[in-house]
């Protein structure tokens, strides 16, 4: 197996933080237009991000950001894409109109996990070492709130009506429920062994947890607290819900696969072959395809997710991670 986390993972290799520092210089910076969608893939190997058309399905620029990038969260709204790096304890802010980094913010702590509210005013942080999430205020960056979560906090997202933010805490084998207006724990859902990803329906009703020892994902009902528990393949690490919400794309990383879930029959549809390690997902409801970004292959594999056929394969950077929701439509 090809990960390296010596010092950020607390000895789970699984999760695949490679802490390195290459030095690489940018392509030009290319304008983004209104007509297409993008994907922000980080490559946490050299220190980039990959942006691809997700149209042309082409790389149309490639930015240096800090160091060891690992989670995405983007914005057409806000015009921005903000990436965690891990090792230089930053979120490094791209412009995605004209795809520069404008800003960055420091975090004191190891940021992995991103997520911004549905109403794009907080930018939420899972601090993978500290056990604890930072809310961001997106306007004014200094205006920071945290809260103690569990162990290892991982994936997070919010409901579509930002009233819950949902954290997976890895080492706790749990789902922290956050009220986002006190920031307050409400509750905690058990699920399997080591929970990282997590995936929302757009409705809010269910929420996928990808739990990588167990081989399997939790698919919770967020009306009734219902659970069913599906296997899938061999480490599972990230989930996307199609905008059916009928259908679940799960990464494989040690079955180089994604795992395609009929949620309401809780059974599986196909599997799908793609790169070594894939790690982050992300469908592009404007092209109908998924995207994976695959560590151990450095690049991205293009799924159609009417034919759930690979169609293709982008060649990015070292170290492909892509953690969040990094397809950015207009």
């Amino acid at each position: 197996m090809s990960y390296k986390s010596p010092t950020l993972l607390k000895n789970y290799c699984y999760a695949a933080i490679l802490i390195t520092s290459i030095s690489i210089t940018a392509c030009n910076a290319v304008p983004a237009d209104h007509k297409n969608s993008y994907a922000y893939i980080t490559n946490q190997g050299e220190n980039t991000v990959s942006v691809i058309n997700t149209t042309s399905n082409q790389i149309v620029t490639t930015i240096p950001v800090g160091k060891a990038p690992v989670g995405v969260a983007v914005s057409a709204k806000l015009q921005r894409a903000f990436i965690s790096n891990v090792d230089s304890q930053e979120i490094s802010v791209i412009n995605t109109q004209n795809n520069q980094v404008v800003d960055s913010i420091k975090i004191k702590g190891s940021p992995v996990g991103l997520a911004l509210a549905p109403d794009n005013k907080t930018l939420y942080v899972a601090d993978w070492f500290e056990n604890r999430i930072l809310a961001i205020n997106t306007k004014k960056y200094s205006e920071t709130r945290e809260l103690s979560v569990g162990d290892a906090p991982a994936g997070l997202i919010a409901s579509p009506d930002n009233q819950w933010l949902y954290i997976a805490n890895r080492d706790s084998n749990d789902i922290a429920v956050i009220d986002t207006a006190t920031l307050s724990i409400k509750k905690r859902i058990a699920v399997g062994k080591h929970p990282f990803g997590l995936a929302l329906s757009k409705s809010g009703k269910f929420l996928a947890s990808v739990n990588v020892k167990d081989d399997t994902v939790s698919i919770i009902n967020t009306e009734s607290g219902h659970q069913q528990v599906i296997k899938v393949g061999y480490h599972p690490y990230c989930a996307a819900f199609y905008r059916d919400e009928g259908t679940l794309y799960v990464t494989n990383t040690q079955d180089d696969s994604v795992t395609v879930l009929d949620v309401k029959a809780g059974t599986i549809i196909t599997t799908i072959n793609v790169g070594s390690t894939p790690e982050g997902i992300s469908i592009d409801d404007n092209t109908q395809h998924a995207y994976t970004a695959n560590w151990g292959s450095n690049d991205v594999s293009v799924i159609d997710t009417e034919s759930n056929r690979l169609i293709t394969t982008i060649k990015t950077g070292d170290k492909s991670r892509a953690f969040g929701q990094f397809v950015l439509g207009h």
